[in-house]
Formats: structure tokens, C-alpha cells, sequence
């Protein structure tokens, strides 16, 4: 069977809008769980001490104190989890549509649980590989001048900062360069259960010979799917910003309060509308590169 050709940009673009409309329903009713992080920096806000007690340094109510702790675990361990458990059920779910299935919003939030430590795991060997790149770029350059460093050796020294620079060309090199080998990793390891290092390889397979066109098709209909979601957001603040002056009127803390609640939710907010269109691109061009090696 010849293989079909790779999906275009503009092709990326439409068919996610179209599966958008199509499903925005079930689509709004899985992304938006990540309401619930903005929900809990809503409370955590309002119990938040106030600009002028943290300007003065002064001693925090028990309420205060609560608000400071809700705000950190919300923001690096409540959100992160939800965000990528909305991810991973949001992917199922467009797996589900291209299969012509009809998938319901219990039945993906529990797919999502279930593919949750997979994709994680999977998500974390991404991001070592990425980290390795750095290490193999700074690593050398870093050693060398430190033995310079420790020895008073000012050739290694400079030989060492010269390498740097180097370095920092090619962490860069590499890190682009397997950030798209493996970037379809975790949507191999959710829709098709490949685990771990299978999922890695499957994905550098998918790239292999086509890594050009496949970051375009990356990074421009992202680019398309986030200048809409900043115009809605700036549109959104705007607004937001009116009421917050008319109703916060004399009072700075008020004002100051109500400011950071409206800057932290209001992108969540938008969060919720654009990423689904982006997932919904990913999948597609996924499926492409699938269809395109058949």
C-alpha cells in the first residue's frame, strides 16, 4: 500500500479547526478540569497577604499562611498533574474522533488515568534527553576550565572559555534537534501503549529524513493557535482590568489583589480554549508521519 503524503501546515490548521467545532463540547468538558488549578489560586489568592504586609515584612495570620501554601502547591504539584492528565485524555479523545469513535468525558478522564505513569515516565525520558544535550554542550568546556581553575592552568582556563562558546552552540544544536526526534514520544506511548524507550525510538523512526518539514509543522500552527489565544487573553484583560479599577477604587491592596487574581486565571482561561487545538494538531500530524511510513 503507498504511503499517503504528509499532512500540510495549512491542512494541520484547518482539520483542527474543524474537529474543534465539531467537538467542542466534549473537548471544553475535558480541558476544562484545568479550571480547577484556577479555581484554587482564586481561594489561595484571597486569603493571600497583602502587598503592603509583604512590602513591611510583617508577621502572616494563620489564613495568610494558608493562602502562601495553597498558592505553592497549586503551582508545583496541583497544576502541573491536572494539566498533564487534561493532555493525556484530550490526546485519547482525538485518537478516539480519527477513529471514528465516540468517546465521552468519563470515559477519557479515566483513559487519561490509566496512560497517566506511562506518558509520565515517557515525558521524563524526553526531558533527559534534553538535558543530556545541554550536558554534552557545557559539560567538557566546564570541566576543563575548572581543572584550569584548580591547578591556576590559564591556558586551560582560556581554552575552556573557548570551548564554551562552542558548547553553547551545540547544546542548542542538540536540543532542537532531539527535541523534535522525540517530541511525538508521549503521543506514542498514550494512543499506541509503546513504553518508555520503544516510544523514543518510534518517535525518532516517525522524523527520520523529515525533520525540517515536521518543526514547521510543529511550531506554525502553535504559533497560529497562540496569537489567537493572546488576542483573546489581551482582549479578556483589558475588560477585566476596567472592572477591577472601578470597583478596587482607593484601595491599593484591593487593586493589587484583584490584579493578580485576574493575571493568573485569566491565562488559564484561555489555556483551556487553545489547548485543545493544539493537541488536536499534534495528533494529526502524528498520525500523518504514521500514515505517510506505511
Amino acid at each position: 500500500m503507498p504511503s499517503k503524503p504528509l499532512i500540510s501546515v495549512g491542512q494541520l490548521i484547518d482539520q483542527s479547526w474543524d474537529i474543534f467545532r465539531g467537538r467542542l463540547v466534549e473537548l471544553l468538558s475535558v480541558s476544562g478540569w484545568v479550571l480547577v488549578t484556577a479555581i484554587l489560586y482564586a481561594i489561595a489568592l484571597s486569603f493571600y497577604p497583602s502587598a503592603t504586609k509583604l512590602g513591611l515584612g510583617g508577621d502572616l495570620s494563620n489564613m495568610e499562611f494558608i493562602g502562601v501554601i495553597l498558592f505553592a502547591l497549586n503551582t508545583f504539584i496541583i497544576s502541573p498533574i491536572i494539566t498533564f492528565w487534561v493532555y493525556i485524555s484530550l490526546t485519547r479523545m482525538v485518537r478516539a474522533h480519527l477513529a471514528r469513535r465516540s468517546v465521552d468525558h468519563a470515559s477519557a478522564i479515566k483513559e487519561g488515568r490509566q496512560a497517566f505513569i506511562p506518558a509520565l515516565i515517557t515525558t521524563i525520558m524526553v526531558l533527559l534527553m534534553l538535558v543530556l544535550a545541554i550536558v554534552i554542550g557545557f559539560g567538557p568546556p566546564a570541566i576543563i576550565a575548572g581543572i584550569g581553575a584548580w591547578f591556576s592552568v590559564s591556558g586551560l582556563i582560556f581554552v575552556g572559555n573557548l570551548l564554551l562558546i562552542f558548547g553553547l552552540f551545540l547544546a542548542l544544536y542538540l536540543s532542537v534537534q532531539w527535541m523534535v526526534y522525540y517530541f511525538f514520544a508521549p503521543i506514542a506511548t498514550i494512543n499506541d501503549n509503546l513504553k518508555g524507550r520503544q516510544a523514543l525510538e518510534a518517535s525518532r523512526r516517525l522524523v527520520a529524513g523529515k525533520f525540517w518539514e515536521v518543526l514547521a509543522r510543529i511550531i506554525v500552527p502553535k504559533l497560529v493557535f497562540l496569537s489567537f489565544g493572546v488576542f483573546a487573553m489581551t482582549m479578556f484583560s483589558y475588560v477585566a482590568t476596567f472592572f477591577v479599577d472601578a470597583s478596587g477604587g482607593l484601595n491599593l491592596d484591593l487593586q493589587l489583589r484583584l490584579t493578580t487574581m485576574t493575571n493568573t486565571i485569566i491565562p488559564i482561561m484561555i489555556v483551556v480554549l487553545i489547548n485543545p487545538l493544539i493537541i488536536i494538531s499534534d495528533v494529526l500530524l502524528y498520525q500523518s508521519l504514521k500514515d505517510n511510513r506505511s
